[in-house]
């Protein structure tokens, strides 16, 4: 028993030394659906398969009494089951340009990146990192009420328990808007910095993805709009806007062969002519798609959500299968724009990054 507690005082130890000098390591919770190719725009081929109003989430505090819990000495018998393993959140300051510093200020930690540790990232090991990048929130919010960050963490951080991934370092940089989406921030460079950090936690980093919702990318700014910076091994636009710098860099990222996932439902801004009102079901994304480098081609058997909305590019492809594009039914206006969140997270995470387990299918 006398070992058990020793062991016990030496894990609550480790816990304590993880926190960086202007870092914060917080408990993360989770919250807890997916589908492989026929003509396959999901693998085989080199392929797998808004700046909106968005309502605050409730917003998950952290546990004020956990570290005092994880100092004292606790008799133990047996490690925690994975299941019930502990993701750790880092807050980090991070200003990709001083022109923009008052952008980016973060004086409070709750308003500051975030860097998730999910369950089975220890010290010592490689994980691929995913980058999630979200869209336009109403104006005047702080980014502690923003709901896609912590929708993101929880989604994630379930599937790692539920064992649907395998452990993952999510990042997700805090939106900011100074003339246009995510002003100066270059992804390369927020990779550079995000690996030094995780350095400091013994932390290494395997392949880098990333994803964006709405305005994450299409509607102007830098962020999702540069992804080829951050040198990844794939990256999804979910119910992105549909404008020039959209376009550019799926084509950049084609050249470049770097497997892209375009998944929407009703996003139609950036679009031209402008679509009015923004938010349509029955928009035909061809118009979109087509321009873009991508043909309908026919569906996989696999893919994202519970059904596919019924037009002609619902599922496309570029010639050399790099570039996919799927067309999604999660419903009408502003909640069909939220809903396809999830769907597209699980598909991105298992069956595009291929980070699922050997029980997830």
């Amino acid at each position: 028993m006398r070992r058990l507690v020793v062991r016990a005082i030496a894990i609550a130890g480790f816990a304590m030394l993880s926190c960086g000098s202007q870092r914060v390591a917080q408990n993360g919770d989770a919250a807890t659906i997916g589908q492989a190719p026929a003509v396959d725009p999901t693998g085989k081929t080199g392929s797998p398969d808004a700046g909106r109003p968005e309502p605050a989430g409730k917003i998950r505090e952290a546990d004020a009494g956990a570290d005092a819990r994880e100092e004292a000495p606790v008799e133990t018998v047996a490690e925690p089951p994975a299941a019930e393993a502990r993701a750790r959140e880092i807050r980090f300051e991070y200003t990709p340009s001083k022109r923009v510093a008052d952008a980016y200020a973060m004086a409070d930690e709750a308003d500051r990146h975030r860097i998730v540790l999910t369950p089975g990232v220890e010290a010592g090991g490689e994980y691929p990192v995913v980058v999630a990048f979200h869209g336009q929130p109403k104006r005047g919010r702080d980014p502690r009420e923003y709901f896609f960050p912590d929708l993101v963490r929880d989604l994630v951080v379930g599937m790692v328990r539920g064992g649907e991934i395998r452990p993952v370092v999510l990042v997700i940089p805090v939106f900011r808007f100074v003339g246009g989406n995510w002003p100066w921030m270059n992804p390369g460079k927020l990779r550079d910095h995000v690996e030094e950090l995780l350095a400091e936690e013994g932390v290494s980093s395997g392949d880098w993805f990333a994803f964006g919702h709405s305005g994450a990318a299409g509607c102007g700014g830098a962020g999702l709009n540069q992804a080829h910076l951050m040198r990844p091994a794939g990256v999804g636009y979910f119910d992105t806007c549909l404008g020039d710098d959209w376009k550019k860099e799926v084509g950049l990222l084609e050249k470049a062969g770097v497997r892209t996932v375009n998944i929407h439902s009703v996003e139609t801004a950036g679009f031209r002519p402008r679509q009015d009102p923004e938010y349509q079901s029955w928009f035909d994304f061809g118009r979109a798609y087509g321009p873009a480098g991508l043909a309908p081609v026919g569906c996989p058997k696999v893919h994202p959500g519970e059904r596919l909305r019924d037009q002609k590019y619902r599922c496309a492809a570029s010639k050399d299968g790099v570039i996919t594009g799927f067309v999604v039914d999660s419903g009408e206006g502003v909640e069909a724009h939220k809903a396809i969140l999830e769907p597209a997270i699980r598909y991105f995470l298992v069956h595009f990054a291929k980070l699922g387990t050997a029980t997830s299918g």
